[in-house]
């Protein structure tokens, strides 16, 4: 069956929300005489596999190699051909002109939030804004809806144990625990530690009281793997954070440092020195 240019979008959407990377290619221009036509779209995978076309033949074959450059390279890239078969032509007999935009997309970030109160309210439009896919997590019905968090990608009003039970984050992925008077906070992420997931980033709300707390008791269950060394408790940079916007901000931003590989965040005006 072939493959049709919306099938490409399509199948584009599902990989962002599945946080596959890939290029997408498009011809842009293309002319009667080319064998791949304005519009004509070719995904490229790390693993070397394509699908749909730019137009076959050898223009496809230089399109292909470029794409595994660009996996490596994360740079997107326009290129063009003349389809001829003299010098500065590509070795093609059909003439014309084809030039072809090749962009990448890194796998998407998710940030799977539990907990869908004020603060959930504040974060997700900021962390849509730098690029992360939001999904949030509430046992109340009243508060887990689209119509309360209309900004965030997924919404489930759902038991949070049950949620997790049948969890399985990406590494490229961030978990954020704040829920309502903090009940379940424990819970999960006694949980999490427990099925050791593996994640970028893993934050819980808290004093400095109730997380030493939390941490300690979850120690001394001796749980396989290193999660509950990796958590940044309590949550978010120091900024002197005191209303729900600051602390949503605070938050962001630590996810943000951590995601950038950021391993002591200070102020740019240190480093003038």
């Amino acid at each position: 069956m072939e493959t049709t240019v919306f099938d490409i979008l399509k199948k584009a959407v599902e990989n962002q929300k599945k946080s596959i990377a890939f290029v997408l290619a498009t011809v842009v221009v293309g002319i009667e005489k080319t064998p791949g036509r304005s519009g004509f779209k070719l995904l490229s995978y790390p693993d070397g596999s394509s699908e749909g076309t730019v137009g076959g033949g050898k223009l496809e074959r230089i399109v292909l190699d470029k794409c595994r450059e660009i996996h490596k390279t994360h740079k997107n890239d326009f290129l063009e051909f003349k389809l001829t078969d003299n010098s500065d032509g590509i070795g093609m007999e059909c003439g014309g002109v084809a030039k072809v935009f090749l962009e990448y997309y890194s796998p998407s970030k998710k940030v799977y939030i539990f907990g869908a109160g004020h603060l959930c309210r504040s974060l997700v439009p900021i962390l849509n804004s730098i690029g992360f896919y939001t999904i949030i997590v509430d046992n109340r019905k009243d508060f887990a809806n689209k119509d309360k968090i209309p900004e965030a990608k997924e919404v489930y009003a759902q038991d949070y144990l049950e949620y997790i039970s049948n969890f399985h984050p990406l590494e490229n992925d961030a978990i954020v625990i704040f829920t309502h008077g903090h009940k379940y906070d424990y819970d999960i992420l006694d949980y999490l530690c427990g099925k050791n997931v593996d994640v970028k980033y893993l934050g819980m709300i808290g004093s400095k009281i109730k997380v030493i707390k939390a941490v300690n008791n979850i120690k001394g269950k001796k749980y396989k793997g290193d999660l509950i060394e990796k958590i940044y408790a309590p949550i978010g940079l120091n900024i002197g954070k005191t209303t729900t916007q600051e602390i949503a901000i605070a938050i962001a931003a630590e996810i943000l440092a951590v995601y950038n590989e950021v391993g002591n965040v200070c102020s740019m005006r240190d480093k003038l020195d």
